[in-house]
């Protein structure tokens, strides 16, 4: 992950002409997540509902709270990191962590499903382009979100009618999906740093979206501990810690959106990253200590 935000970075020129790959890298990735669903393991809980609700109340919160402080753009910065659904990778790294896989699961679906419904009808009092209504603004989010996350689940579908043997892919192709997750940070890293330095931006201009974003991570992964304490302490933590930035990150870069606040997501990414490696670390201590 640390080379693909290099590489994109370094050589951000070159491969920002390739920036029109982003959603078919997106939608190739959640097309193989969603092939792979055993939908009859899904199985909703009432702390699930709790972290929908969490994951609500997080985005509105963080963005209410920085909009009545004066900063308009911070706050949008803020609420597409907060607002973001649950990752596709979050029950890989439950299952290393030793947790319920079948829960984290069952909540990264919902929240996926809920982040279609909803954003829509908030995004458009998040923005700021005066000059689209927000009727025009919530008929593009809609667009754009039926473009790189419903069609992935409908052509998943399809492909599970017509050739049920499909639902194995997701294992046989683990390696290939992560190559393409690494593949979409580095090109989320071109065009982020291709933007950033056409519009001018200094350190301190965005100094408050980086440690935004840290703050956002750092609520997320702390708060779904307390929430799911003490049975589903690190499923919950997982759920509102790592983020699918990646859907977020492709709204951001519309042009109804604020550029500047383009930068939060874009670091949310390292941040919860570095959040799972730590997390990790920590578990093979545990077991190395318990094992002797």
């Amino acid at each position: 992950m640390v080379l693909a935000f290099v590489v994109g970075g370094c050589f951000h020129d070159a491969i920002d002409d390739f920036k029109y790959l982003l959603p078919i890298g997106i939608g190739l990735m959640l097309s193989i997540t969603f092939v792979s669903l055993d939908t009859a393991r899904l199985k909703p809980q009432r702390m699930h509902l709790w972290l929908m609700l969490a994951l609500q109340v997080f985005a509105l919160g963080f963005w209410g709270i920085t909009r009545l402080l004066g900063y308009p753009v911070l706050a949008e910065g803020l609420y597409y990191c907060a607002a973001a659904p649950i990752a596709s990778a979050s029950p890989v790294i439950i299952n290393l962590l030793k947790g319920d896989v079948e829960f984290s699961t069952t909540a990264m679906v919902m929240s996926q499903v809920v982040f279609a419904v909803i954003t829509p009808f908030l995004l458009p009092l998040v923005v700021h382009d005066p000059s689209l209504s927000y009727l025009e603004i919530a008929r593009q989010v809609a667009e754009q979100i039926a473009s790189i996350l419903l069609a992935p689940a409908l052509i998943s579908l399809m492909l599970r009618w017509l050739y049920p043997p499909s639902i194995h892919w997701g294992a046989k192709l683990r390696d290939f999906s992560l190559g393409v997750w690494i593949f979409n940070l580095t090109l989320i890293s071109a065009v982020g740093t291709t933007r950033v330095l056409n519009m001018g931006y200094s350190w301190v201009d965005m100094l408050p979206m980086v440690l935004g974003a840290a703050l956002v991570c750092l609520t997320g992964f702390i708060g779904g501990y307390w929430l799911g304490y003490p049975r589903l302490k690190r499923e919950c933590s997982q759920a509102l810690g790592q983020k699918n930035t990646v859907l977020t990150l492709f709204i951001a870069g519309q042009s109804f959106a604020t550029p500047l606040a383009y930068v939060a997501p874009v670091f949310y990414v390292f941040f919860h990253n570095v959040a799972n490696a730590i997390q990790i670390s920590l578990s093979n201590r545990e077991k190395k200590n318990t094992a002797a």
